[in-house]
C-alpha cells in the first residue's frame, strides 16, 4: 500500500471534498482522484461515497482513516525520537485561523519565528471554523467555537473590539459595516452590533472578515466594530466612543491531542502565548475580570 495514496483518504476526511483535498497537498484533482481509486482497489472496499454535499465516510473508510490517524501521528513522534534535541523542532505546522488573525501573526512574529527555528516551515490556512484536521501537526486560532473531536484547547487572551469611522469627516458616519456570520455560529458579534446601532441606523455593507470592514469604515462606508489592535495605530481611523470596548472575544488555540506533545507544536504554542498580548492586544489596554469573552 502506498502511504501517499492514504495520505490522500486523510485530506479528503478532513477537507469534505477531492478538490479541497488535492488544494491542500498541492496536487491536481486528477491526480488525486486516481491516488483515491488506487487505495481503494488495494484494499477492496469503497471508503467514500459520494454526495451532492460532498465525500462521505464508509464504515470501512471509518476504520481506515482511524487507523491512518494513528499512523501518522506516530510518524510526527518519530520526527521527534530521531532529530537532535539541540537541532530545534523540524517539520511542517499548519496554522488555521482567520485571514486577518493569521495575517496580524504574520506582520508582527512570523518573521522571527522562522528565524529562530530554521527547520521548521508554517502553514497557513484560511479556513472556516468547522473544518477540523485530525492527526497531524496543526494548530487553530477561533473565537466563539467549541472543541470537538477530542481537541485540546488553550484560552489565548482577550481581543477587544470598539467601534470606529473613518478620520475623514467629510464622510457620512450613520450607516454601519458589519461582520456576517452564514452559519450563524458566533452570535456574539452579531449581538453587540445590534446593541451598538442606533435605531434608525442601518448597515449597507456585510463581510465576514475584519480585514474587509478594516478597509470599509476607513474608506466611509460607515461605522463598524474592529479589533483595537488593528484600528487604534491607524490615522484614518477614529473611534466614535471613549472608555471600555464595545466587545471582548476571547481567542482560544485548538491542537489534536495525539500531536500537542510533538516539539514542533510545543515551540509553537510557546510562540503563540508570548505573541499573543502585542498581536492582538492594544497599548495601554489590559483584561479585567469584568470583561466577558
Amino acid at each position: 500500500m502506498d502511504w501517499d495514496n492514504l495520505k490522500i483518504a486523510l485530506a479528503i476526511s478532513r477537507a469534505g471534498s477531492l478538490t479541497q483535498a488535492a488544494q491542500v497537498l498541492g496536487i491536481d484533482k486528477s491526480t488525486a482522484g486516481r491516488r483515491l481509486s488506487a487505495l481503494e482497489a488495494d484494499l477492496g472496499t469503497v471508503l467514500f461515497v459520494r454526495t451532492k454535499a460532498g465525500f462521505a465516510l464508509t464504515d470501512a473508510g471509518e476504520a481506515a482513516i482511524n487507523r491512518a490517524v494513528e499512523v501518522q501521528s506516530r510518524i510526527e513522534l518519530l520526527i521527534d525520537e530521531v532529530t537532535r534535541s539541540d537541532e530545534g523542532p523540524v517539520g511542517t505546522v499548519r496554522l488555521l485561523g482567520n485571514a486577518w488573525t493569521l495575517d496580524r501573526l504574520t506582520d508582527i512574529a512570523v518573521p522571527g519565528f522562522l528565524k529562530a527555528h530554521p527547520r521548521l516551515d508554517l502553514r497557513m490556512i484560511t479556513r472556516v471554523p468547522y473544518s477540523r484536521v485530525r492527526g497531524e501537526a496543526s494548530l487553530a486560532l477561533w473565537f466563539e467555537v467549541e472543541p470537538k473531536d477530542g481537541e485540546f484547547t488553550i484560552e489565548l487572551g482577550q481581543v477587544p473590539y470598539a467601534v470606529y469611522r473613518s478620520s475623514d469627516t467629510k464622510l457620512r458616519s450613520s450607516e454601519w459595516v458589519s461582520f456576517f456570520d452564514e452559519d450563524e455560529s458566533r452570535p456574539i458579534i452579531a449581538q453587540a452590533y445590534r446593541q451598538s446601532r442606533q435605531q434608525r441606523e442601518s448597515v449597507r455593507l456585510t463581510a465576514t472578515d475584519a480585514a474587509i470592514l478594516f478597509t470599509a469604515v476607513k474608506r466611509g462606508a460607515g461605522k463598524g466594530l474592529l479589533p483595537m489592535c488593528l484600528a487604534e495605530a491607524d490615522e484614518g481611523l477614529v473611534r466614535v466612543n471613549d472608555g471600555e470596548p464595545e466587545l471582548i472575544r476571547t481567542l482560544h488555540l485548538h491542537a489534536n491531542h495525539d500531536t500537542v506533545q510533538t516539539l514542533r507544536i510545543q515551540s509553537t504554542i510557546r510562540w503563540l502565548r508570548e505573541t499573543f498580548t502585542p498581536a492582538f492586544q492594544p497599548p495601554r489596554w489590559s483584561p479585567s475580570p469584568r470583561n466577558g469573552s
